[in-house]
């Protein structure tokens, strides 16, 4: 994770380059465009402020606080050469999420370096701008157990580090073939002493038809033990299968996600877990573009019995009111079913985006 305490140097760029050129006007969606001789720089951002609740006895019972306040510049030189800065300012600080570099050789080759979202998972990589629900996966305050996705990416398979990676969609590939793999960080990064600690990840795609498309991942990562001076490492392994089928316009929707990751390699500990989203868009009911949009997720995680954390089910049903493209009121209801008789929570969430 990298923070910034202030941001002088990026709101002085942004204002130099504001004046450069006129400013292509957003339309159904589009994002805003600068052009400059042959560079293209294109703005786009999110600001989401979220009210939820929590069943939890511990915890608060409510809690209002800006969840994301992100300002992204898209940097194209030319056909090659481009890149993107993503900071958010949610939470008070500043926080990088996005910074890389992409040289894209040929349709067949490109390379990314810099910090951006390791190639695992398709519920982690869909846009919080877009996606249907108002959290990737569970987020109840006071609550810690183990869902699908809360797993994967608490455990630092999925999720966003500094690495390098290759990519590309060859010509020709059958069934829209599309991948990407890379060499990151990792989460021991720095924390291991002196030895060397990385992580591996590699995702493909395939798309049968114009709305169905079809992936995989791999991701591994190494665990430490817990001794005095360096200590010895493990590698853990993740797989995953997803599908995804419509598009994020009117009309039905849904994503999927199966994964399978060790929780553990020194105690041999593993675990399983599933997530479904779904959606139904009306096309827009009056000329502002407001459309309605029922959503519904389940979501199971299933940890070894000796595991420290225990799995159960998430059910979450909602609904979103677009204003527009990207601008919306998103409504869940978060249900936490624990396994092995453990305590049952919920949790009512509100967000209110504006996006361009």
């Amino acid at each position: 994770m990298t923070r910034f305490t202030s941001s002088p140097v990026l709101l002085v760029a942004l204002a130099a380059l504001a004046p450069s050129t006129p400013l292509r006007a957003q339309s159904a969606g589009e994002a805003l465009q600068v052009r400059a001789g042959t560079v293209e720089l294109t703005f786009g951002g999110r600001l989401q402020t979220q009210l939820n609740t929590s069943s939890v006895e511990t915890a608060a019972p409510s809690e209002l606080f800006i969840r994301r306040a992100r300002f992204e510049v898209e940097v194209r030189v030319d056909d090659r050469v481009s890149g993107t800065i993503q900071p958010d300012f949610g939470g008070g600080d500043v926080e990088l999420k996005d910074a890389y570099l992409q040289l894209d050789l040929s349709p067949s080759v490109g390379f990314r370096a810099g910090r951006s979202y390791r190639p695992f998972g398709l519920l982690e990589q869909t846009s919080s701008k877009r996606m249907l629900m108002i959290e990737r996966g569970l987020r109840i305050r006071g609550l810690t157990a183990a869902e699908e996705y809360a797993t994967v990416s608490g455990l630092g398979y999925s999720n966003r580090d500094i690495g390098l990676q290759i990519l590309g969609s060859p010509e020709g590939a059958p069934l829209g073939l599309a991948y990407r793999a890379g060499v990151f960080r990792g989460p021991l990064h720095g924390s291991v002493g002196s030895q060397d600690s990385y992580q591996l990840a590699a995702r493909a795609t395939i798309q049968p038809s114009p709305i169905l498309r079809v992936g995989g991942g791999w991701s591994s990562r190494h665990f430490a033990s817990p001794v005095d001076g360096d200590p010895e490492l493990r590698r853990g392994h993740a797989f995953e299968i997803d599908a995804e089928y419509g598009g994020f316009g009117p009309g039905f929707h849904a994503l999927a996600e199966i994964s399978h990751a060790d929780l553990d390699p020194f105690a041999d500990r593993g675990f399983w877990g599933a997530q479904l989203w779904t959606a139904y868009r009306t096309e827009p009911l009056d000329d502002a573009g407001t459309m309605v949009e029922p959503v519904f997720r389940l979501s199971v995680g299933d940890p070894d019995d000796s595991a420290p954390t225990a799995g159960g089910t998430l059910l979450t049903p909602g609904i979103n009111l677009y204003l527009g493209p990207l601008n919306r009121i998103m409504l869940n209801l978060d249900l936490w079913l624990a396994d092995g008789g453990g305590d049952n929570v919920r949790s009512f969430k509100a967000m209110f985006q504006l996006g361009f």
